[in-house]
């Protein structure tokens, strides 16, 4: 659900950047209804702010949180509070990154075959 200075979080695994960039396409219909990506189908989230998305595919897997959130807004942030979170958890090789800003994921589907809902922390930008 769209709430101001929080960022929700997934992680996940796609061999192509073509096929990643594609599961998170939107379209519109030929009488101009919006058609939700694969992503948001998948975790259930009618409405997000389209411009306020960071995403980004490697070309290989990676482990360091610190190293897949580098360069995104509010990295100095964000980094230390996920970094907690995926210490709790069991850590997984990743290349692909979703950042949905002013968002707070609810549905609780953590996972589809490719991607992974990490956690939802406070940012201030």
């Amino acid at each position: 659900m769209i709430t101001e200075n929080k960022v929700s979080l997934w992680l996940g695994h796609f061999e192509e950047e073509g096929r990643f960039r594609e599961y998170f396409k939107v379209s519109y219909d030929e009488d101009g209804n919006y058609i939700p990506s694969e992503f948001q189908k998948n975790f259930e989230i009618k409405k997000y702010d389209l411009y306020a998305v960071e995403t980004d595919w490697l070309p290989q897997n990676c482990t360091d949180v610190r190293l897949l959130l580098q360069g995104f807004s509010g990295d100095e942030e964000i980094i230390p509070q996920f970094e907690k979170i995926i210490e709790a958890s069991k850590v997984v090789e990743y290349n692909s990154i979703v950042l949905l800003y002013n968002f707070q994921y609810e549905a609780g589907i953590i996972s589809d075959e490719r991607m992974h809902f990490i956690g939802c922390v406070d940012v201030h930008i």
